[in-house]
């Protein structure tokens, strides 16, 4: 099944990666070659396979296959990113073992698996990204981490335990059931970073790599996201209990990710806290898409989460070539930064087209379908106003970017790349320095990269929305079955006569 080996794949460099951390070159190769390899092994996913076990299975979908070859595709240029920066070696064996247990989790069919795989995700980041060297802080910002992730899956299990019950033979009070929806949209919220459970998220941009931020607080969660959706439209929605009150919470919690976000990113002095709340407001969105209660959500919001994960990562990209090239973070000691680097500059002005969009675009038609059903007017005119508040924070970047420059924080080679005759006699010296003196320069060419694939993201390349709309993993509409028919026995292909 093409799903298994997708997994494998990522999974056997994920390990090797681990394996060689003591040697940072073979890391750095191990998880570059592997984020290459899942690539191709994303774009071989074959849609309709199916592979049953004991009544559950695992199922690919055309929108599995999109969500994996786009989330390979950015973890490899965060990758290059990161190396080129100078970032910790071990995020690529972060991003590949994310990138495996995402891969199981879209395809489970039972939510409850799902669940657990997303949470082992999540862990898996927890421990190889912030423990080995980050220092004191770094650990006190792993183990708040831990705890969200650990009781946003606790969360998220009971919810599906729950629900997996024989609902016929249960008598329970309405509220329970607008418990159990509560939990898991807040497990969602928590592993997003969503606010008010904002405050772990912000101190992982401390001590995380730009490059590596959106890995763990976008792509990651969003796994747990697309599951929380598929389980609400099959297990909620068809309730006839009033769970409005529960709603509202999860309302409340989107409307001031979406909102409060913006002006925490607007105000922050520091290119990676504006990153990251860039991410918070974003997941608001996505909070939305939970509090509808409506099937019609499906494909706007699975829309929207393609749309997030890329532009997200692509501004990650943005803030890494920034680094890179001005030494700095700072926002307030960036002045002339697009003046000096105008490929940069482009790269920022396409990365906010892309996540604000506008009307005929993937990206701007599904937030704003998320937003009206989710709300009612006037509130509805409010949010969908507060989520082009982003641009607020983007003309903040450009607008100190075009000012004079400060000689100060002049970027080295940030906008063109610099070559010198190759030395035959010593060639990996002519190699490593070549490398080193345009680590600015690739960087910058990454987030150049990242920026259109996340515009050809936005306005709906790939085929997104067809696939945004496809139904969720199911065992019952199979086009090819490979069934195991016993323990210990080999996958069998089954004849079917296809949907």
């Amino acid at each position: 099944m093409s799903l298994v080996v997708f997994v494998l794949v990522a999974g056997i460099f994920a390990g090797l990666a681990i394996g060689f951390r003591a040697r940072p070159r073979a890391v750095t190769v191990i998880g570059i070659v592997g984020l290459a390899a899942t690539v191709v092994a994303a774009v071989l996913i074959t849609p309709g396979q199916v592979v049953v076990v004991e009544g559950g299975g695992l199922v690919t979908t055309a929108y599995q296959r999109l969500f994996l070859v786009l989330g390979s595709l950015v973890g490899l240029g965060l990758a290059v990113t990161g190396m080129a920066g100078g970032s910790r070696r071990d995020a690529p064996a972060v991003t590949l073992g994310i990138l495996a247990a995402g891969g199981l989790t879209l395809g489970l069919v039972d939510p409850r698996a799902a669940v657990l795989v997303a949470t082992a995700g999540g862990l898996f980041g927890v421990l190889v990204t912030l423990l080995p060297s980050a220092g004191r802080a770094g650990a006190t910002v792993g183990i708040r981490e831990t705890r969200a992730v650990i009781v946003a899956g606790a969360l998220a299990i009971a919810a599906t335990a729950w629900f997996g019950r024989d609902l016929s033979q249960l008598a329970a009070q309405p509220v329970v059931f607008g418990l159990a929806y509560l939990a898991f949209a807040v497990a969602v919220a928590m592993r997003f970073g969503a606010i008010p459970f904002h405050l772990w998220a912000a101190r992982l941009s401390d001590v995380v790599p730009e490059a590596a931020l959106p890995i763990l607080t976008a792509l990651a969660p969003a796994t747990l996201a697309i599951v929380a959706l598929a389980w609400t439209d099959a297990s909620v929605a068809p309730l006839l209990v009033d769970i409005g009150p529960a709603r509202l919470i999860v309302l409340s919690i989107a409307v001031a990710s979406v909102v409060l976000a913006a002006v925490a990113a607007f105000v922050q002095d520091d290119i990676e806290h504006v990153l990251g709340y860039s991410i918070v407001g974003d997941a608001g969105v996505v909070m939305l898409a939970l509090a509808t209660l409506d099937p019609e959500a499906w494909a706007p919001a699975r829309t929207w989460i393609l749309v997030f994960v890329v532009a997200r990562s692509a501004f990650a990209a943005w803030a890494a070539g920034i680094r890179a090239g001005f030494f700095t973070g700072r926002v307030a000691d960036l002045r002339g930064w697009a003046r000096r680097s105008p490929i940069l500059a482009i790269a920022l002005v396409v990365v906010a087209f892309a996540a604000i969009g506008v009307p005929g675009m993937a990206s701007f038609d599904s937030r704003s379908a998320l937003v009206g059903m989710a709300l009612d007017s006037p509130l509805a005119t409010f949010v969908l106003v507060g989520t082009l508040a982003p641009l607020a924070y983007y003309a903040r970047l450009l607008v100190i970017g075009l000012r004079s420059p400060d000689r100060a924080s002049e970027p080295v080679n940030a906008w063109r790349p610099r070559l010198t005759a190759p030395d035959l006699t010593q060639l990996r010296r002519w190699l490593t320095g070549t490398w080193d003196t345009n680590r600015a320069f690739t960087t910058t060419a990454v987030a150049l990269l990242l920026a259109f694939l996340a515009l050809a993201t936005s306005s709906g390349a790939f085929d997104s929305s067809a696939a945004a709309a496809g139904l969720p993993p199911s065992l019952d509409a199979p086009s090819e079955i490979v069934a195991p028919v016993g323990s210990g026995d080999l996958p069998l292909p089954l004849e079917s006569e296809g949907p």
